[in-house]
């Protein structure tokens, strides 16, 4: 019985990319060196298996179907994770220790990149390699999806149960109120409406509660329209370092923008998120050397608090 009975052979699904990608049998044959009767054959026997039509086929000219547009980005994902594994074996080889580190956007770059040098000087024989690791918002339980990206391990934000992964929480998530220096002019005996009144509120699109959650938590009405929306949270650091507004942001991802000046937090009231951010294992990597060298040294970093 074959392992993956559903899914059709690689030289078809190398055809029908190809084709959907150039729009042309003969552009696609061009490219794989073949004839575009062998392509159009290849592609004919993928609908066959598929039991749907991929194309709709005028002549020379092809257009994609809704089903062929739906089967396209994650086939070419595919087919890019084959090459890209492909590259790194025949240019490597065997023996490097790489180590696939599935991180948040903004936490890798804010947090994370800035202290890997120190894992670099460690570990010299382990080459990290990092990649970006979104949330997962068509599920419930939020689950990272590391096993299909073959990441090694993430760096990820939750509740801390996600299922077959070990999660060790690395810090909690503490929002504080902060904005370009200058933004606010505040009297030390402003209250916290007095003191968010009139200005505008950046707003996390993944988040639009965050800022009634804040007034909340410390007894300050939310009125006004919201301010511009940005899906990450390196888009907002950016807004509020440009004075666009106020933001509510993850103090530990501010670090660097606190230090040198760029962002200042304007008041003392603090939104603590229930979730935290963790370093999640697949059970099947928790024996790598490779990744207990990386758990050990992140869990030492995060208990030293070591600055940047």
């Amino acid at each position: 019985m074959a392992l993956r009975p559903t899914t059709p052979p690689l030289n078809a699904l190398r055809a029908f990319e190809a084709a959907a990608r150039l729009g042309s049998f003969a552009r696609a044959a061009n490219e794989l060196s073949v004839t575009p009767g062998a392509i159009s054959q290849q592609v004919a026997n993928l609908e066959g298996s598929l039991g749907m039509v991929l194309f709709d086929r005028n002549g020379p000219k092809l257009a994609l179907r809704e089903a062929g547009r739906a089967y396209l980005p994650s086939l070419r994902r595919a087919l890019d994770e084959i090459e890209a594994a492909t590259l790194d074996l025949v240019t490597h080889g065997v023996g490097e220790r790489r180590l696939v580190i599935g991180a948040l956007h903004t936490l890798a770059s804010s947090w994370l990149i800035p202290r890997l040098k120190r894992f670099q000087n460690e570990h010299p024989d382990i080459r990290p390699v990092i990649e970006t690791l979104a949330l997962n918002f068509a599920t419930p339980e939020r689950s990272p999806d590391l096993a299909t990206r073959q990441m090694d391990v993430g760096l990820y934000f939750g509740d801390g149960t996600w299922k077959d992964a070990r999660a060790d929480k690395l810090f909690d998530e503490i929002q504080v109120v902060v904005a370009k220096p200058g933004t606010i002019a505040s009297d030390p005996s402003d209250d916290l409406t007095t003191l968010i009144s009139g200005q505008t509120r950046l707003i996390h699109t993944t988040r639009p509660k965050a800022w009634h959650d804040w007034g909340q938590a410390h007894g300050v009405t939310i009125s006004g329209a919201p301010g511009p929306g940005f899906e990450h949270f390196f888009m907002l650091i950016e807004a509020a370092k440009a004075g666009m507004g106020i933001a509510l942001l993850p103090r530990v991802l501010i670090e660097g923008p606190l230090a040198d000046g760029t962002l200042e937090i304007v008041c003392d009231a603090t939104l603590q998120n229930p979730g935290a951010y963790y370093l999640i294992t697949p059970q099947s990597r928790m024996d790598a050397p490779e990744v207990s060298a990386f758990r050990d040294w992140l869990l030492r970093e995060v208990a030293d608090n070591t600055p940047v």
